[in-house]
């Protein structure tokens, strides 16, 4: 006679069924840490190129109002002419201790009056000063410097020479270049990465 078969399902089924879902569940788990891994990356990236694109926006925003007329002290009726020659709207200095400066007398934010701002380089970290707006002279000092990016590992401005080309800061003052260009290295969450930057022709 024949045997007459049960509706369970038998022990090695179960088992079978039991490795199968184990594999979807790691198959599965994977996806999901490979999407986490990716949002995060993502989220850095967005975070480290916004904080970037305010500090060039920003450097930018300095230069196009820097002043572009004669800074120089009135001479008053009567009184010698100043003896010192008139201040330049934009400098750039470095060495190898101090590192890139750059320096602009710009216009003030509502347009009136002028300021002194101030960007170097230290210890890793981009910094930015600026200085009371004056509607005369002499114009304060850059004060209360700014943290505007960390964790950089290279940071170099050069000033554009016509005919020759950029050129590197070697210890000299370049007053009023023609051009400027600044090339930084940033090491952030997805490793080093190099930026470069042209600022002008400034006529």
């Amino acid at each position: 006679m024949k045997r007459r078969q049960s509706g369970g399902f038998t022990l090695i089924e179960v088992m079978v069924a039991i490795l199968l879902m184990a594999i979807v569940s790691l198959v599965a788990w994977r996806g999901l840490d490979s999407v986490s891994r990716a949002d995060q990356h993502l989220s850095a990236s967005t975070t480290q190129t916004r904080a970037l694109m305010r500090v060039l926006g920003q450097l930018e925003r300095d230069l196009a109002l820097r002043a572009t007329i004669e800074l120089a002290e009135p001479v008053l009726p009567g009184s010698e002419p100043p003896v010192d020659k008139p201040l330049s709207a934009l400098s750039l200095k470095g060495d190898a201790r101090s590192g890139a400066q750059l320096e602009v007398i710009r216009t003030g934010a509502d347009g009136i009056g002028l300021q002194r701002v101030r960007w170097w380089y230290e210890g890793g970290t981009v910094y930015r000063a600026s200085g009371a707006v004056r509607s005369h002279f002499p114009l304060p000092a850059p004060k209360g410097r700014v943290a505007v990016l960390q964790q950089v590992s290279e940071f170099e401005m050069r000033y554009w020479v016509r005919g020759k080309g950029w050129r590197r800061l070697e210890g000299q003052r370049q007053e009023d270049p023609l051009g400027v260009e600044l090339v930084l290295v940033h090491e952030g969450a997805l490793g080093a990465e190099r930026y470069r930057q042209v600022l002008g022709p400034f006529e």
